[in-house]
């Protein structure tokens, strides 16, 4: 399997949003969901995962490197904005 590093980005992001530290791997290695953003050339992966004591979409965004996987940022996601990326084809499958 190859390499999964986290961005200085990303790490901030995790901090800032008080997200546990091991989703990012957690949603890569078993996503629910996954696009590529035609707008920004990442790849998108998708969980169902408890955030702020709720079940939320949480998506990581990702980029894939010589032997490795990159995660670039992570947020929460609703499923109105997923359907809207999809639609205005900025996402695609």
């Amino acid at each position: 399997m190859k390499e999964i590093v986290y961005t200085e980005h990303l790490k901030l992001r995790l901090k800032i949003r008080k997200i546990p530290e091991h989703y990012p791997k957690e949603i890569y290695k078993n996503p629910e969901q996954k696009f590529f953003d035609n707008v920004e050339g990442n790849f998108i992966a998708i969980k169902k995962l408890e955030y702020n004591n709720k079940i939320r979409n949480v998506m990581i965004a990702y980029e894939q490197k010589e032997g490795k996987i990159e995660i670039v940022t992570i947020h929460p996601i609703t499923d109105e904005k997923i359907i809207n990326r999809v639609v205005s084809r900025r996402w695609t499958k």
